[in-house]
């Protein structure tokens, strides 16, 4: 039984690692953990019952994925993979995988990353709820960022990736730039 939310991730990456076919062990797979689970690897700030995650080739993903795990009040909670995930919703700098923090590789197919925090709060920009501003926070709370650093990536994910959402974008990297202070 995992005892641990990271236990857990280990434990689905495992599941599938399993289904990436031997050709990849030369060329392995590259997969970034976004999201909420990225948050708890960076600040523990908060647990998330779904993994996102950005793939870097084509795979087969079981159309159900998950494991359970005990958390830290002695309960069950069941950790999903969620397939609809997709960073092209939303924005992200197009050197994030040059920046995510390698995590661990499993039987030479997989190899798990989660994004840096800078990447992570650009991410977030887009859909920008309550539960985004919160792990911005958390982030920024945790020293986890240069401000100058985060308004300059932001900025240039801005110009390549914007879709037409230029200003909306901005507008909340103004108000990220503010929780520093």
């Amino acid at each position: 039984m995992n005892l641990t939310l990271e236990d857990a991730v280990k434990e689905m990456m495992g599941k599938l690692a399993k289904r990436i076919p031997a050709k990849h062990k030369k060329e392995p797979v590259n997969l970034y953990i976004a999201g909420g689970i990225a948050i708890y690897f960076h600040t523990a700030s908060r647990v998330s019952k779904d993994v996102d995650a950005i793939i870097d080739k084509d795979i087969d993903i079981p159309r159900k994925l998950s494991v359970l795990w005990l958390n830290e009040n002695g309960e069950f909670e069941e950790l999903e993979f969620d397939k609809n995930y997709t960073d092209t919703l939303g924005i992200m700098h197009e050197d994030y995988d040059k920046r995510a923090i390698h995590k661990f590789t499993i039987d030479s197919r997989l190899k798990v990353h989660v994004l840096s925090p800078i990447d992570l709060i650009i991410s977030k920009l887009a859909r920008f709820v309550e539960q985004d501003q919160q792990d911005i926070k958390s982030i920024i709370i945790n020293d986890l960022v240069d401000k100058k650093e985060l308004e300059i990536l932001t900025k240039d994910a801005i110009k390549v990736r914007s879709s037409g959402r230029a200003e909306t974008l901005e507008l909340h990297l103004d108000l990220v730039l503010k929780m520093f202070d």
